[in-house]
């Protein structure tokens, strides 16, 4: 097979590496901490591998079990070796501020179903996402509702 050759991003230093197209992102990532000293830094579970698009809205987090050729990389493309797990302040109805450590990789409901257990609250059919936006999710498991403002 023929190697896959990825620019890989570490803060702010770009490498360019060689994988095998079946390389696991877990292995992927286990051979960038050996390789890139800078990516050394905290925990290597806390860490992933983020494809970044040109919408800076868009992109997806690689998942840990899969190959590398799952995500159709191409010679040249550029993963961002980057920390999961951000903190996120959510303004409650009541006006205060609490403080979640979020992981970016992980879908909305999973994210959801944390943040609540973490607040303190059952999860609402109704979350304020901005004070523009009302995002209606399907309801997960709980039954008091209980809103939320996203910053």
């Amino acid at each position: 097979m023929v190697a896959l050759s990825l620019k890989i991003g570490v803060g702010n230093v770009v490498k360019t590496m060689q994988f095998e197209p079946s390389t696991m992102v877990y292995d992927a990532c286990r051979i960038i901490r050996e390789r890139v000293p800078e990516a050394q830094l905290g925990q290597p579970n806390d860490y992933g591998l983020f494809l970044s698009d040109e919408d800076p809205k868009k992109g997806i987090w690689l998942e840990a079990g899969k190959a590398l050729d799952y995500y159709m990389l191409r010679n040249g493309d550029t993963l961002d070796y980057k920390k999961k797990q951000r903190p996120l302040k959510i303004r409650m109805l009541d006006g205060t501020v609490k403080t979640v450590m979020v992981d970016d990789s992980k879908i909305v409901s999973d994210m959801l179903m944390t943040i609540c257990a973490r607040i303190g609250q059952s999860v609402s059919l109704s979350l304020f996402l901005s004070s523009e936006c009302l995002l209606t999710l399907p309801k997960l498991g709980c039954c008091s509702h209980a809103g939320f403002l996203f910053n």
